[in-house]
């Protein structure tokens, strides 16, 4: 009897804690973080899972990309450019990318494939409360050939059908002057001041911004 007792008595310090200040917050995090999440996820699923363009084809990226994948991103003049690559680039890298990263409900990678072949990944990364982002890298043999304002215009205007979707940002180091080409071919603009940024912060990305045609 004085087990039960005992017993019960925990079972009513357990139940009481849930209506704890504390239990409540934490309750309420929770709650607002999958709100988030099937908020972001909701974006992400409004968007086609393949595009085609005149020469390209957007789809999910595949286990069968890992050996080009690797060949790609394993390059310091790619890398170099990225804020998010590792380098060196490993098949666990690819993997990891392929089967964690592209499934998150905040990020939404295509893998640019040209006669079926795999040469680089275009994609959008979604925030709560602020633009999704675009974001691209190509092999280096695929450079210079509008590759990726092909690419990147395809998936813009895609992401301009989802009514959720106002405006998108993009990033680019200052002296990576051929992503920041591509930006302005699609129609980006520098976020805030026009001016052009100093030497000294170089290595800072700089934040572009596209609005969503009044038209669409």
């Amino acid at each position: 009897m004085k087990k039960a007792k005992i017993d019960s008595a925990v079972l009513e310090a357990e139940d009481a804690s849930a209506y704890r200040p504390g239990g409540t917050e934490r309750s309420i995090a929770e709650l607002e973080a999958a709100t988030h999440k099937l908020t972001l996820r909701r974006i992400r699923d409004m968007l086609p899972g393949k595009i085609e363009t005149r020469r390209l084809v957007l789809r999910a990226p595949i286990r069968g990309d890992v050996p080009e994948l690797v060949r790609n991103a394993n390059n310091k003049n790619v890398s170099s450019k990225l804020a998010r690559m590792p380098h060196p680039y490993t098949g666990a890298d690819a993997v990891a990318f392929i089967e964690l990263f592209s499934q998150r409900a905040d990020e939404r990678p295509y893998a640019i494939t040209l006669d079926g072949k795999f040469i680089g990944i275009v994609g959008l990364s979604f925030y709560e409360g602020r633009a999704p982002e675009l974001g691209y890298w190509l092999g280096e043999p695929f450079w210079g050939r509008g590759i990726a304002t092909e690419a990147g215009r395809a998936l813009i205007d895609a992401a301009h059908k989802i009514p959720l979707v106002e405006t998108i940002a993009a990033r680019a180091l200052p002296d990576n002057l051929a992503s920041i080409k591509v930006l302005e071919k699609l129609g980006f603009h520098r976020a805030g001041s026009k001016a052009k940024p100093k030497k000294s912060a170089a290595n800072i990305p700089a934040l572009f911004e596209l609005q969503r045609p009044r038209w669409m």
